[in-house]
C-alpha cells in the first residue's frame, strides 16, 4: 500500500509540526504528528526510497485484515434469505514487521552519525529508542542532519484493529452476495474514510444426493475489498503550498474453500484460502521545501504502493440463537487475525 502518511512521534520543540493523518484499516483513524517539511529536506527520491520500507508492513497488516471477516459457515442461503450484521478485525503485527534495516549505499548523499552504513529504523508500526538522524551532504557547506520518523504511535504496534457492516442474501443455485459497507463519514477534522467489498459464495455440497449426504458442508468464496481515505492537509499544514492532500486506495481479493459442519445449534468452520492485494497513498499538491540543499517548490512529492500475497487458513465457531448468530475465528497467515461477527437473519 501505503498508506501512509509520515505519523511520527514528537520532535524538539524547535522544528516545525504538521498534523497527519494515517488512516488504519476501516475507518481505524490515528491523528499525529511529523515534520513533512524536515523529510522532504533529504530529497524527494531519498523520501520516496524511505516511505517503501517504513510503509510496507503497515500496507501488508492493512490487506491481511481487510481479506478476513467474509464467512462464518459453508452453508448458503435459500433464495431472498438474507443476514446483516457487523464483523470486526484485529490484525496481529509481528516483531520483525516493527522496523527495518536503513542502509545508507541505498540512498543519495545520506551517511549516518555514526559512520556505519546501516541503522535500524522504525517502521511504521514500531518505535525507535530516541532521535534517529541521518546527515545530508557530509562534510560540505550545505551539510545538514535531519531527524527520521518514528512510528505512528508513542509505542510499538502489537495489534490493528478494524470493523464495518456487512450483509448477505441468498441467490439462485446455492449462491450468495455478500457485501460490506461504511459509508464516506468524517474521521477526524479534514479527514474522510469509505469502505465498500463484495463476495460470492458457492455451495457445492448441493450438487450431488451423496454429497448432501456429508456430515460437512462445503463451499468456496471469491471476496474483494476497497477503502478510501482522503485528509485535506489546506489548513493543518506548516509547509507552504497549495492544495495539499492525502488520498489512500487499497484492495484486498481472496480465493478461498470453506468448511463446516451441520449441527444445529453450535458449528465449527474452517478454510484454506489465497488473499492478494495493493495499497496506493499519495502525497498531493504544492510543498515549498525552505531549508537544505533540496530547498525548491514540488509537487505530488511522494506516491507509495505496495502489494502483498500469501497463503491463509482458517478456524473458528459459530453458534446461533433463533434469528442471531455470532462467530469467532482465527487466521493463521502473514498478520495473523482474529475476526468476530455479529448478525442476525434467516
Amino acid at each position: 500500500m501505503r498508506f501512509f502518511i509520515y505519523c511520527n512521534a514528537y520532535k524538539p520543540e524547535s522544528m516545525k509540526k504538521i498534523t497527519f493523518l494515517v488512516i488504519c484499516f476501516f475507518g481505524y483513524v490515528c491523528p499525529a504528528q511529523t515534520d513533512i517539511d524536515q523529510i522532504l529536506e533529504i530529497g524527494i527520491e531519498n523520501a520516496q526510497r524511505f516511505s517503501e520500507d517504513y510503509f510496507a508492513p503497515a500496507g501488508e497488516a492493512l490487506i491481511n485484515n481487510m481479506s478476513n471477516g467474509w464467512y462464518s459457515t459453508a452453508k448458503t442461503k435459500k433464495l431472498w434469505h438474507f443476514e446483516v450484521g457487523f464483523v470486526g478485525n484485529v490484525a496481529f503485527v509481528r516483531e520483525d514487521k516493527q522496523s527495518f534495516l536503513f542502509r545508507t549505499p541505498e540512498y543519495e548523499n545520506i551517511t549516518l552519525p555514526n559512520g556505519t552504513a546501516t541503522q535500524s529504523v522504525a517502521t511504521a508500526l514500531g518505535t525507535n529508542q530516541g532521535d534517529v538522524t541521518v546527515i545530508i551532504n557530509e562534510g560540505q557547506a550545505s551539510e545538514l542532519e535531519v531527524i527520521l520518523p518514528d512510528g505512528i504511535g508513542t509505542a510499538e504496534i502489537n495489534s490493528v484493529p478494524g470493523g464495518f457492516l456487512q450483509g448477505s442474501m441468498g441467490l439462485i443455485k446455492s449462491t450468495e452476495i455478500k457485501l460490506r459497507f461504511l459509508p464516506r463519514i468524517k474521521a477526524v477534522e479534514d479527514a474522510e474514510i469509505q469502505l465498500y467489498g463484495v463476495a460470492f459464495q458457492h455451495e457445492f455440497t448441493d450438487w450431488a444426493y451423496g454429497v448432501k449426504r456429508w456430515p460437512v458442508r462445503i463451499s468456496a468464496l471469491l471476496g474483494y475489498t476497497n477503502v478510501k481515505g482522503f485528509y485535506d492537509l489546506n489548513g493543518a499544514s506548516a509547509v507552504p503550498g497549495t492544495d495539499q492532500e492525502v488520498e489512500l486506495n487499497s484492495n484486498s481479493w481472496l480465493l478461498t474453500s470453506i468448511f463446516s459442519t451441520k449441527l444445529p445449534i453450535l458449528n465449527f468452520y474452517g478454510g484454506l484460502g489465497y488473499y492478494f492485494g495493493s495499497n496506493n497513498a499519495d502525497l498531493l499538491g504544492t510543498y515549498q521545501i525552505q531549508n537544505g540543499p533540496f530547498a525548491s517548490t514540488v509537487t505530488d512529492p511522494i506516491s507509495v504502493k505496495t502489494k502483498t500475497r500469501g497463503v491463509k487458513a482458517t478456524i473458528g465457531a459459530r453458534v446461533k440463537f433463533g434469528v442471531f448468530n455470532a462467530n469467532l475465528d482465527y487466521t493463521l497467515q502473514n498478520f495473523s487475525n482474529l475476526s468476530l461477527g455479529l448478525r442476525f437473519g434467516w
